[in-house]
């Protein structure tokens, strides 16, 4: 991993802007009303073409305001240190290549003894002209160096001790949310294929090359606002983790706080009845010591084509195909369409 020290970050009030040994310009915010947002919305609208995977600007301003007081002292309180950030990316010729939205957070890593740094990367684009030229995998390299500089530099009271010793950086996380092959309409699955020019379950495959292994959990995301439904068609993964398996106690500590400020926008996760099933189902999972595996994705020219007739009897999940002859840890939810935060 690339040494902290190599991206300083420059900041004018809540703009942050970093340079990272790869050569990417990194223009970031902690805040809706800077204008950094607007830079970000516009290529991210024209970089998406399912709209249930699209956040609306005021999703994103909604979540970008619970940076600033008095929200965002309250649910740190509540939560534990947290910030989320809009990056713009540009080459040093200035040219927008593309975009991330995540949320940081510390927690406590029982395998490591100590803390982690947790993302959720909600978004992650590159437009369409700059695709094809490892700007995508440029920035997933980049972004543990990234995210710790920001984080560092936004909420340097909450670091802890031991990071700010020379040497690596902490354990750092990076969870992600993509669509299921198998769940998603095909109607959804032949747009996005066609738009982008990456059949689903390569992208898949794509993630897996930058280390990426998916969670073993019937991951649903809750509904982003009152007039929207939860979205059961996702799988998800996580980038970092240095064994085949995450504690018990990891994964419900980073969905709550993720549920809790990223998706719901700063209410209380057991109002919302997707949310407090999984964070139960979890605090069971913790309580019995039992550990979340993670999966290993096959090459996808070896599994059957979702869609295509091919279907193994009794699978409704890429999950059910990548898991070892075990028994699942639940089952999953109801096939059903629904807006998401799609990476």
């Amino acid at each position: 991993m690339v040494p902290v020290a190599a991206m300083k970050v420059e900041s004018q009030a809540a703009q942050l802007r970093a340079k990272a040994p790869s050569g990417l310009l990194y223009h970031g915010s902690t805040s809706p009303t800077d204008g950094v947002l607007d830079q970000f919305f516009a290529a991210y609208d024209s970089s998406f073409v399912l709209e249930n995977e699209k956040e609306g600007f005021s999703g994103f301003a909604e979540c970008l305001a619970l940076n600033e007081e008095p929200r965002h002292d309250g649910l740190r309180t509540q939560y534990g240190p947290f910030r989320e950030f809009v990056v713009v990316v540009r080459e040093p010729s200035g040219a927008l290549v593309g975009g991330l939205n995540f949320i940081a957070l510390i927690l406590d890593d029982p395998d490591r003894a100590g803390h982690a740094l947790s993302l959720n990367l909600n978004y992650i684009f590159v437009p369409p002209l700059q695709r094809r030229r490892d700007v995508f995998k440029t920035m997933v390299g980049d972004l543990p160096t990234l995210a710790f500089a920001l984080f560092g530099h936004t909420n340097a009271a909450d670091v802890p001790e031991a990071w700010k010793a020379p040497g690596e950086p902490p354990p750092i996380y990076t969870f992600i949310e993509q669509n299921d092959p198998y769940r998603m309409s095909p109607e959804d699955y032949a747009r996005d294929t066609w738009a982008t020019g990456l059949d689903q379950l390569a992208r898949i495959g794509l993630w897996t090359r930058q280390g990426a292994r998916i969670v073993d959990f019937p991951y649903v995301q809750p509904a982003l606002t009152a007039d929207q439904e939860a979205d059961p068609n996702l799988v998800y993964a996580v980038l970092g983790a240095k064994s085949r398996s995450l504690h018990p106690a990891l994964l419900p500590q980073h969905l709550l706080r993720f549920f809790a400020i990223s998706v719901l926008k700063g209410r209380d996760p057991e109002t919302d009845p997707d949310a407090q099933r999984q964070l139960a189902q979890l605090a069971t999972v913790s309580a019995a010591g039992t550990r979340v595996e993670l999966l290993e994705m096959a090459d996808p020219a070896s599994l059957p084509r979702p869609g295509a007739g091919e279907a193994v009897e009794g699978t409704s999940t890429l999950r059910e195909l990548l898991r070892p002859n075990s028994a699942p840890m639940s089952c999953d939810p109801p096939r059903g369409g629904a807006p998401s935060r799609g990476v």
